[in-house]
């Protein structure tokens, strides 16, 4: 999903959250569902060596045209289990990340549903072991 309608989603998610939760707790469901993306600019930077923001967002854009002819485009670290159980973890001893727990979820329920609406669910890994393994395919990286 494009940025504007990742802010779209959550913004409706938090304002339903309003009457249920505290600002703090709205908040950092809000940062964690929009922040999760800055794994995508971590691997248009390892991909182009650039740190163009406005860059990764084109790079993404040609990338989307391309999406199906890709069976791996790489590691999203923040989309991953491994990642969603690490600041669950966290939450054991800082309960306030549970709403930025939250967040992470709801924005990766939010683009499974749009990876699986496209017809590729798969594109991404949902695990690290995952991409230690998919990388070694041939042809990788396929963009």
């Amino acid at each position: 999903m494009k940025l504007t309608q990742h802010l779209a989603v959550t913004g409706i998610a938090a304002a339903a959250r309003f009457p249920f939760r505290s600002g703090e707790q709205i908040l950092l469901f809000s940062v964690g569902s929009v922040l999760i993306d800055v794994d995508h600019y971590f691997l248009y930077i390892r991909r182009t060596g650039r740190f163009d923001v406005r860059g990764m967002f084109r790079y993404f854009e040609e990338l989307w045209k391309i999406e199906k002819d890709i069976p791996y485009v790489g590691l999203c670290l923040f989309h991953t289990f491994d990642f969603f159980l690490a600041v669950g973890l966290l939450a054991f001893h800082y309960p306030v990340m549970l709403s930025l727990l939250a967040g992470l979820l709801f924005h990766f329920v939010v683009d499974l549903f749009d990876l699986v609406r496209k017809g590729v669910p798969f594109i991404r890994a949902y695990f690290l072991l995952e991409h230690l393994i998919r990388r070694r395919d041939k042809g990788y990286p396929y963009y």
